[in-house]
């Protein structure tokens, strides 16, 4: 299997994945504690929705990401 050079663009690409990936997973524990966080409940019920919703989006995000992670540094 010859190996298919990357376009810069798809270079440029795959170097800021790992950090994109990093940063969303870090969003995405910090969303945790706050959901986990009785407080929020009591405090600022209203956020949780929004928190929710944040945490679920960055799930998918997070999948895209490492899809196009392994696409990339497979070829």
């Amino acid at each position: 299997a010859v190996r298919s050079k990357l376009s810069y663009k798809e270079q440029r690409e795959l170097d800021a994945l790992p950090g994109r990936i990093e940063a969303l997973e870090g969003e995405q524990k910090a969303l945790a504690e706050q959901l986990a966080s009785a407080d929020l409940y009591v405090k600022e019920p209203q956020r949780v929705p929004a928190l929710q919703a944040r945490h679920e989006a960055i799930e998918t995000e997070l999948l895209g990401a490492l899809e196009r992670w392994e696409v990339l540094s497979s070829r």
